[in-house]
């Protein structure tokens, strides 16, 4: 009977474990990568995403981004993102092996949680995801995606560079670089390794 009782326990401390890291919820449905349809200029420009990399809550961190690229290179899958040398968020997506871009519905509760994490720094504000009103769920290998969002797709990071400024349009390099407005951008290439919808 003791034995039970230990073996229950552990039980339920795994599953309360397991609930505490906010694993993905059912609503989430994995979808192949070459099925997935959709209008991609339009999601990163017009709708924004979130960006998302790290391995637990303390050690996790979103912003937004309107720059991106859906695509395909060496026969994988890929998205890239760009990600200023002036964010928080560098250094944890040079860390990373994974990150995560997700979309949202077009509400505005959705649209100001992405214009407060594109404007508020991890760096200052530590709880700056919850404060946006965006509850972290993690996927089944680990990697943080959002309950609000509609669509999150996983990548493996598979090569990354930082934007040389001497081969910058020289309108670019003036309007965004210029007089130290913001550091140069990396830019991340992920192979797509699990797109979730609802």
């Amino acid at each position: 009977m003791r034995k039970l009782t230990s073996t229950l326990s552990l039980m339920m401390l795994c599953a309360c474990s397991m609930l505490a890291q906010g694993t993905m919820s059912a609503d989430w449905k994995r979808i192949e990568p070459r099925d997935w349809e959709a209008k991609p200029i339009n999601l990163i420009a017009n709708e924004w995403m979130a960006l998302a990399t790290g391995t637990d809550e303390k050690k996790m961190n979103s912003m937004t981004i309107a720059w991106g690229t859906f695509g395909q290179l060496w026969n994988k899958p890929v998205v890239i993102v760009y990600v200023s040398s002036s964010r928080y968020s560098k250094h944890l997506m040079d860390e990373n092996d994974y990150f995560t871009v997700t979309a949202f519905p077009q509400t505005e509760q959705c649209r100001q949680a992405l214009m407060y994490i594109g404007t508020h720094s991890q760096r200052d504000e530590p709880d700056k995801t919850r404060r946006a009103g965006l509850t972290t769920e993690w996927t089944p290998t680990g990697n943080p995606v959002f309950s609000e969002g509609n669509l999150a797709i996983e990548c493996k990071k598979i090569y990354a560079d930082e934007f040389k400024a001497d081969l910058l349009p020289s309108d670019v390099k003036e309007r965004l670089y210029g007089g130290g407005r913001m550091g140069l951008h990396t830019f991340y290439i992920g192979e797509i390794t699990n797109i979730w919808k609802k």
